[in-house]
Parts: C-alpha cells; sequence; structure tokens
C-alpha cells in the first residue's frame, strides 16, 4: 500500500477508535489534574460523548467494556459496594462511644473496612489474611487514583458517609494521600486552592479531620496508616509534610490512632530501601519496582503493623489477628 494511502488508513482507525471511545477518555481526562491539558481534553471529548451516545453507536463498546466488568456510564472513581450482612449489622449494636473494640464472636464477627487509593488496595487484600475470618469479616474499598484533593472525581467524605451507615464497621483503615499532590476543588470540580500554598494545607487538613470524624462518628475506631517512604527524593518533603498532617488531625480526632510507616520502613539513616530484614535476620524484598507500592510481603507487613497498633491504642482483641 503506497504511505499515502497507509496514513489515511491509520488516521481513519485513530479518529473511529477515538469517536467510540470517547466516553472511556473522558472519564480519564476528569481524573487527571487540573490544568489547561484537562480542560482542553475535556471540551475536546464531551461533544463526541455526546454525539455517541446520541446515535448509540458506542453501544458495541460499553456492552464489550460491561463484559469486562466496566461501564462508561458510572460516575468517575467508581462506587462503593458492600458485603451483603444484613442479620449480622441487624443483630449487632452501634459500637460504643468509648472502651475497646467489642469482642467478636463466630456469629457476630468484627467489621473491619480498608479505604484509600491503590495502597490501601493492597492493604486490603492482606488484611483478609491476617484478620482470622472466623471473627473478622474484611471488607476491602481500596479505589485506584483516588485521595482527598479531588472530590469531583471520587467523593470519599460522601463514600465514608454512605459506608458507615450501611456497613457500620468497627474498625476503619484508612490509607491515601499519594494521588492528592495537585490542587483541591469541589465536587463539581471547581478550583477551590492552589498547591504549595498555606491555604491548601489548611483546607487538606480539614479534609483529612471530616474523614476521620466520618469513620469514627458511628463508633468504629480508625487506624490512620501514613504514607511510607519512596524510592523519589523529589517528593519525599510533600509526603512527609501530608503525613504530619495526618498525625495531626488524626490525634485531634477520638477512637483514632496514626500508624507511621515511613521510619517503619526507611534505613537506619533515613534513606529508602526496597528490604526489610525477617525475623530469622534474611533480608526480603517488599517493595514493588515503581518505589511506592509494597508487593505482598510489605502489604501484609503494614497489616500486622496496623493490627497491631489497633490492638495497642484501640483496644482490638489480639485474638482476633494472625501476629508475627
Amino acid at each position: 500500500m503506497p504511505a499515502g494511502r497507509a496514513l489515511v488508513v491509520i488516521l481513519v482507525c485513530l479518529l473511529t477508535w477515538t469517536f467510540l471511545y470517547a466516553p472511556t477518555m473522558k472519564r480519564q481526562a476528569e481524573a487527571s489534574p487540573p490544568g489547561l491539558r484537562r480542560t482542553l481534553s475535556i471540551a475536546g471529548l464531551t461533544p463526541l460523548a455526546f454525539v455517541g451516545n446520541l446515535l448509540q453507536v458506542t453501544r458495541a463498546t460499553d456492552a464489550a467494556r460491561a463484559g469486562l466488568g466496566k461501564d462508561a456510564d458510572t460516575a468517575p472513581g467508581g462506587a462503593l459496594t458492600f458485603p451483603t450482612v444484613p442479620s449480622e449489622v441487624a443483630n449487632s449494636p452501634a459500637p460504643g462511644a468509648t472502651g475497646p473494640i467489642r469482642k467478636p464472636t463466630p456469629s457476630n464477627r468484627l467489621r473491619v473496612v480498608v479505604v484509600g487509593d491503590s495502597l490501601a488496595s493492597g492493604l486490603g487484600t492482606y488484611a483478609e489474611r491476617v484478620f482470622k475470618p472466623a471473627l473478622v469479616r474484611v471488607s476491602n474499598q481500596g479505589r485506584i487514583s483516588t485521595g482527598l484533593a479531588r472530590p469531583d472525581y471520587f467523593d470519599w467524605l460522601t463514600s465514608m458517609r454512605e459506608l458507615v451507615d450501611s456497613y457500620r464497621p468497627d474498625l476503619v483503615i484508612v490509607m491515601l494521600g499519594e494521588n492528592d499532590a495537585q490542587a483541591l476543588v469541589d465536587t463539581r470540580g471547581q478550583l477551590q486552592t492552589s498547591m504549595g500554598t498555606p491555604a491548601w494545607q489548611a483546607g487538606y487538613a480539614a479534609r483529612v479531620q471530616d474523614l476521620a470524624r466520618i469513620a469514627t462518628l458511628g463508633g468504629a475506631r480508625l487506624v490512620w496508616v501514613g504514607l511510607p517512604i519512596i524510592r523519589d527524593t523529589e517528593r519525599r518533603a510533600l509526603l512527609q509534610r501530608q503525613n504530619s498532617i495526618f498525625q495531626e488531625m488524626t490525634g485531634a480526632v477520638s477512637n483514632t490512632a496514626y500508624l507511621d510507616t515511613w521510619d517503619l520502613f526507611a534505613t537506619p539513616n533515613g534513606g529508602y530501601t526496597a528490604y526489610h530484614r525477617g525475623t530469622s535476620g534474611q533480608l526480603e524484598v517488599i517493595r514493588q519496582p515503581d518505589g511506592i507500592h509494597f508487593n505482598g510481603l510489605g502489604y501484609q507487613l503494614v497489616a500486622v503493623a496496623a493490627a497491631d497498633l489497633a490492638s495497642t491504642d484501640l483496644g482490638l482483641s489480639r485474638k482476633t489477628f494472625t501476629q508475627p
């Protein structure tokens, strides 16, 4: 085929693909940080998505995505889903405002929920292995690319209210913040304060405290897991500032405890390492190659540390989790 004709075919294919997948690409644009690129992307994709939906030409692609468990018309960030536990919820009194976490029984297990971003998603997976299923029901509610800066993409404050009302957790474990290095916007996507300003720090602290208060509103106890040290040295100062906010704001809310993972997984001189010395003294890899996330062993260590802190500070029974 002549080069000119091949180029035309490529361009037609790209334009057709863009038209068919405009709703999906619009969702991805909505998840990107505020700025000129996001504004132009949404402006260009919105009419394409509208026309595609109007002419129903995207029905085939939507059906294919639905077959894969994805829906282009869902709200950005997805939605929380709760396990069906009507009898346990109905028969269990609300957690007490004071005192230790209630002692579970096989017929009335503790309800532990893990919320946050992709770090929380990995933590939730291994929390299901650390907590004993005969006494604890773990609900993993981690959502990739979410945080507190962008409630227009995923609103954790509203979702936490729904979670407390529907699931009535005894213990909430929060781990997020990795995606919050951006301007703060409201639920409509309107800019509230730019990144790197004193107003940003105050606004972010208010959202952290609001989330902690909502999480404990029904009597649940809260463990807020701080961000771990990362390999990228340029971003460490921001993450440490966020950790300071997490620790200060959760300290101002009753029935909460803060888990410092920064020093827990740093080298003795405060540097980054992908290794951890196990109980046998042998060095083991605990981090992913991206220098941010943990691998399975790392997440298990974080889950054990969170459960241990809940036991020490919040009265969680040590019979509910596997100890090292």
